[in-house]
């Protein structure tokens, strides 16, 4: 009985992993699409003999594909039940990174991003699984204050993404906060209770996949931190602000036991 009780703990766990693994693969499916249309978009301008590429162009080149590159080993690394390889990485320059990928999409060449991540902030993380996240949470932003055209910011041509962070102190710990506010039309309430729950999409067009945030949310647990989302207010009391997302990991100063250590209930009332 304790051997059947065993291999049904594993089973469970192996189902488990193949379904991450699955809306891992979805999301990393609907990132791919925005690299790889910029990338050939190039090789036809050069297949068409057009004008050559600048130094600059060349470069986003290869910083796209190295970025294709690592999306495919971080899938195969989580196939392989390998753990996170977790680093002590400044984030400031994964808020680039990730806004870097971001910007390739037509509908984000009308938002500005203002990066206000001291440099010196870092977290103990993947740096490349949480480039994920971030893109993740940037285009979901993107995307509601381009469903929001005509209205507010939009007419005023005013769309805007601000990213910040600090470090905080929590029974004993260090925490490294995010967070990614923009001045769309904010979360439905009917959503906000289970927006980080598979195939569920704020977006109402066909690019909607409803598996991003759920991946994301996914990806910060993995990492002992959780991922917060909200209305800011406007000042009318309406929460009309646009919508803002907090993602919470352990700050590099205080390095976690291990990758099963939970932070969701030390942070609960964060």
């Amino acid at each position: 009985k304790n051997h059947l009780l065993e291999m049904a703990r594993r089973n469970l766990a192996d189902a488990d992993r193949l379904a991450s693994l699955g809306m891992m693969s979805a999301g990393i499916a609907h990132e791919l699409n925005t690299p790889l249309a910029v990338l050939k978009g190039m090789v036809e301008r050069l297949q068409g003999g057009g004008t050559p590429l600048d130094a600059e162009e060349a470069a986003l080149m290869l910083r796209v594909v190295g970025r294709l590159e690592r999306l495919s080993e971080s899938q195969l690394d989580f196939a392989r039940v390998r753990p996170p390889s977790s680093v002590s990485a400044s984030l400031r320059p994964l808020v680039d990174e990730a806004w870097t990928l971001v910007r390739l999409d037509r509908e984000a060449r009308a938002v500005t991003v203002d990066n206000q991540v001291p440099a010196e902030l870092t977290a103990w993380c993947d740096p490349d699984r949480l480039v994920q996240v971030l893109v993740n949470l940037l285009r979901n932003a993107v995307d509601a204050m381009h469903e929001s055209a005509g209205t507010g910011a939009a007419r005023s041509g005013s769309f805007r993404i601000v990213v910040t962070g600090d470090r905080f102190e929590r029974d004993g710990r260090s925490w490294s906060s995010l967070r990614i506010s923009d001045n769309g039309p904010g979360i439905a309430p009917e959503l906000l209770g289970r927006l980080f729950q598979p195939f569920v999409s704020t977006r109402l067009d066909s690019k909607g996949t409803g598996l991003g945030l759920a991946v994301a949310e996914g990806i910060i647990r993995e990492h002992g931190g959780m991922i917060l989302a909200r209305n800011r207010d406007d000042g009318s009391g309406a929460g009309g602000g646009g919508a803002e997302f907090e993602v919470v990991l352990p700050s590099a100063d205080d390095v976690p036991a291990g990758p099963s250590q939970p932070g969701g209930d030390v942070l609960a009332e964060v």
